[in-house]
């Protein structure tokens, strides 16, 4: 056997073990996104963007080249629908609920969402700290089919606040400027952003006033309990590092920050 016959196979060998290992580099993993949820995730332009968009971008680049991670928009509904089902493997972002045992498990925290009471700038001429107590008689505007806080509920309830409908964060924080409603709950980051964006005439162009905060949910990305492919601890871990990392290096709230 010539050196050429000898060489022959040891190259094929080693050619068929690179050819191996590089198709095993990187898994494609697909998270989806809540397609409609500004300043979270949501679409404009054609481009999926949101603070947490932005903040997974950067974790995928800390699980590269062991991951290759695609973030796609879903409804909402069909998200969580599709989770269960084991039709998608990763979604953000659930808050944590009992309910949802199809969601198992969940990611460490990407982010505290925080509802807050912003209120008109004559309402806060007397000051306002204790909350209902110090609200007793006023009209919060609240968002249409919102999830309320439950304290704000429970006020509700009792006939300490009244509360007014109305469709979506423009609708209200109009409203608000323009003193139609002496107070309006909404997530805070939500508010804020919509602020920053709305076009509004001169009367209702006032600066957001933060009255009190009402409550406050942390959010995760949440895995199918029932699609469970060979990577998935592996990827858990690695993706749970890279938020913590980004969270406490402070690219999160830099993220955060940018879209105020």
């Amino acid at each position: 056997m010539n050196r050429r016959q000898i060489l022959l196979p040891l190259f094929l060998l080693c050619a068929g073990a690179l050819s191996h290992e590089t198709s095993h580099a990187a898994e494609r993993v697909i998270l989806y996104g809540d397609d409609d949820y500004a300043p979270y995730s949501f679409v404009e332009g054609g481009k999926f963007k949101g603070i947490y968009v932005d903040m997974l971008k950067l974790a995928a680049k800390r699980l590269a080249p062991h991951f290759t991670i695609e973030l796609q928009p879903r409804p909402w509904k069909r998200g969580l629908s599709d989770l269960e089902l084991g039709l998608s493997f990763g979604l953000f972002p659930p808050g944590l609920k009992k309910e949802r045992n199809y969601i198992q498990p969940y990611s460490v925290p990407l982010y505290r969402e925080t509802v807050v009471l912003f209120c008109n700038e004559d309402i806060m001429k007397t000051p306002r700290r204790v909350f209902p107590a110090d609200f007793a008689g006023l009209t919060v505007g609240v968002n249409a089919g919102f999830l309320l806080s439950e304290r704000l509920a429970e006020a509700a309830r009792t006939g300490t606040v009244v509360l007014q409908q109305a469709k979506g964060n423009d609708t209200n924080l109009k409203k608000l400027a323009l003193k139609r409603i002496d107070c309006y709950a909404s997530d805070r980051a939500a508010a804020l952003y919509s602020a920053k964006h709305l076009h509004m005439d001169t009367r209702a162009a006032t600066p957001l006033r933060e009255a009190v905060e009402l409550s406050g949910e942390d959010t995760y990305i949440g895995y199918s309990a029932s699609n469970n492919p060979a990577y998935k601890a592996a990827f858990i871990e690695e993706m749970n590092a890279a938020i913590t990392a980004i969270r406490h290096s402070g690219e999160a709230a830099r993220i955060e920050a940018s879209y105020r």
